[in-house]
């Protein structure tokens, strides 16, 4: 029997502390699914989990189109495919289609398993890539959780469960963020700012990304150039410049220039420069054709990039924002969380999504440094990619072919 409606906040952080270096994760580029094992179980989900990521980045960029955004979709997801283990009845079947999975298609148990599999794959220091990611529930001591929800979350996401006093909201809070700052490397210090006494429980995902290009930039080429942030807007910033070749390619059915950046080990950054004047169509264009697939990319090209320097933060309150893409019970009077208690009556009231940006020249310098090529003397000429004016970019981990992080820069001197 419920004794009373309580309130249970979702907190959602990531943080990526980006060192960049230049391109492909793999040489080979025709689509492949992750290892047999692991990775199988996980294969079965990458689809659903890009198709949320494409609703989700249209839906921000809408809502801050005169903003930077960042953003780890595979964070959120993670979050709320572990929430779904605490949802019952109707509130469950919104929260998994939500996310877009296909109830017809994928059982439950499918789902818990492919996300059981991306926990450990995103837990990855091969080479020199150093990817973190982990779970955290901070449950109140009032609140007596079903053994099965918590032997779920552990069992199957790999979550830390911690006691907590929320009436004593300063300390809970010291907490939490003392937390969040361990598991950050210092990155996101105080993540909460006020604590509802209210409050039973706090969920809390975390990813963190460190990599070096595998070529770096040479700070000694960066200077000072202009930046279009929009046709009446333009600022200075660092722009990075280096020639190599690259992965690139001209899609105009994206209506867009692509260069891939890779790190050294197995992730790299996908840059796509829309044309001037079609940011939208290009947005629509790369959602519509669910991302950009390695697939585009058949062979390098001599590039001459201009990238700019970049150091940004952003921080999204998503709970009046997931309803717009579906995802609406669980926020409402009506949902149904009996799964995690039957002590209280629970909703979520906040979801909270914070995310660090940082792109320089620094990296770890590889024997590719020292390029001497001979060639013919008519060799095209080099392709010039200069990212001057706002531009998509995605994060991606080449083992599982998904978006670690995902955002669209439009002025990279904004701090926040």
């Amino acid at each position: 029997m419920f004794l009373r409606k309580m309130q249970l906040p979702i907190y959602l952080l990531l943080l990526v502390a980006w060192i960049p270096k230049a391109i492909f994760c793999q040489s080979d580029t025709t689509e492949q699914s992750p290892q047999a094992n692991p990775g199988l179980a996980y294969d079965k989900i990458r689809s659903a989990n890009s198709e949320f990521t494409g609703r989700l980045l249209k839906l921000l960029v809408s809502e801050n189109p005169h903003k930077n955004v960042f953003f780890s979709p595979v964070s959120i997801a993670t979050a709320f495919a572990m929430l779904s283990l605490g949802a019952k009845t109707a509130t469950l079947t919104n929260l998994l289609e939500g996310l877009g999975f296909n109830l017809t298609e994928l059982q439950e148990r499918e789902i818990h398993e492919g996300f059981q599999d991306l926990v450990h794959l995103l837990n990855n220091t091969e080479g020199k890539v150093q990817l973190e990611s982990g779970n955290g529930l901070f449950i109140n001591d009032q609140l007596e959780p079903l053994q099965k929800f918590l032997d779920d979350v552990k069992n199957l996401y790999g979550a830390e469960v911690f006691a907590a006093n929320f009436k004593d909201s300063e300390g809970a809070k010291k907490q939490i963020n003392d937390y969040v700052n361990e598991k950050t490397h210092g990155k996101i210090p105080e993540l909460i700012k006020d604590l509802d006494p209210r409050t039973l429980m706090v969920l809390i995902n975390h990813i963190f990304f460190k990599g070096n290009w595998e070529t770096s930039f040479n700070s000694t080429l960066t200077e000072l150039q202009d930046f279009y942030v929009d046709k009446n807007t333009t600022v200075q910033v660092p722009m990075m410049m280096k020639s190599e070749k690259l992965y690139y390619h001209r899609d105009d059915e994206l209506f867009s220039s692509m260069v891939v950046l890779p790190y050294e080990g197995n992730a790299c950054l996908i840059l796509a420069l829309p044309d001037e004047g079609k940011l939208e169509q290009a947005l629509d264009a790369i959602i519509t054709k669910k991302g950009i697939s390695h697939s585009r990319f058949l062979e390098k090209r001599k590039v001459d990039i201009y990238l700019p320097r970049i150091s940004i933060s952003t921080s999204y309150e998503l709970e009046d924002l997931l309803p717009k893409i579906g995802i609406t019970d669980v926020f409402t009077g009506n949902a149904d969380l009996t799964g995690i208690s039957t002590q209280f009556k629970l909703q979520i009231s906040k979801v909270l999504h914070k995310a660090a940006l940082e792109v320089s020249e620094n990296g770890t310098v590889a024997a590719a440094v020292t390029d001497i090529e001979i060639q013919r003397n008519i060799a095209a000429p080099p392709v010039i990619v200069n990212f001057n004016r706002p531009f998509f970019m995605s994060l991606m981990d080449t083992n599982i072919h998904q978006d670690l992080f995902v955002g669209k820069i439009v002025d990279p001197t904004a701090k926040h």
